[in-house]
């Protein structure tokens, strides 16, 4: 299996590109984010997801090895195909992590291709992967992800925001509140 190639970008064809590797053009499905900013000439790498059917063989590639990562996860679900996950991927893997995490069906079902059924599947079998990474980090399906995005910024680490907010009283509940009682307990 391929797991990772470097090249020259030699054409793009709708959710494709191919990319040159020492001669040989290899043919891979990429997202949007990619494909956006991908110019014929450009230098490339991508972390490839092998996929094999019957009748062919495809490579889906990704700049980043946590959104491969991720893809093979969205992958495992039954009935997400490979070009299904890919267009989850669409929205970042943060943004996703927090909608799986927080079981937001609704927000999973307005990709193409996704219906009720399949948003819930995905919720339902990856959530407990997702959420239950590290028991001393707290579940963020809570906290409210403007907030969580904006002390992120600010150079904090997602686990470090979590830990500090979890110990939060309870009467501290608005965006403005939690940001300004993190800052005074970081």
């Amino acid at each position: 299996m391929i797991g990772f190639l470097r090249g020259t970008v030699l054409k793009i064809r709708g959710k494709r590109l191919i990319l040159d590797v020492g001669g040989v053009g290899y043919e891979i499905w990429a997202n949007s984010k990619i494909l956006g900013i991908a110019k014929v000439g450009d230098a490339k790498k991508l972390w490839i997801h092998s996929h094999q059917t019957s009748d062919a063989i495809s490579l889906f590639g990704f700049e980043a090895e946590e959104d491969l990562e991720f893809f093979e996860l969205l992958n495992s679900v039954n009935g997400v195909g490979p070009k299904t996950a890919l267009e989850i991927l669409e929205t970042p893997t943060a943004k996703l992590r927090q909608i799986i995490a927080g079981g937001d069906t609704a927000k999973l079902a307005e990709t193409p291709g996704i219906g009720k059924k399949t948003a819930a599947r995905i919720v339902l079998e990856l959530r407990p992967k997702i959420a239950g990474g590290d028991p001393e980090v707290p579940d963020d399906s809570e906290i409210d992800a403007g907030v969580l995005d904006a002390l992120v910024g600010l150079g904090y680490t997602k686990k470090a925001v979590l830990k500090v907010l979890a110990q939060k009283p309870s009467a501290v509940s608005k965006p403005e509140d939690l940001v300004k009682w993190f800052l005074q307990n970081a």
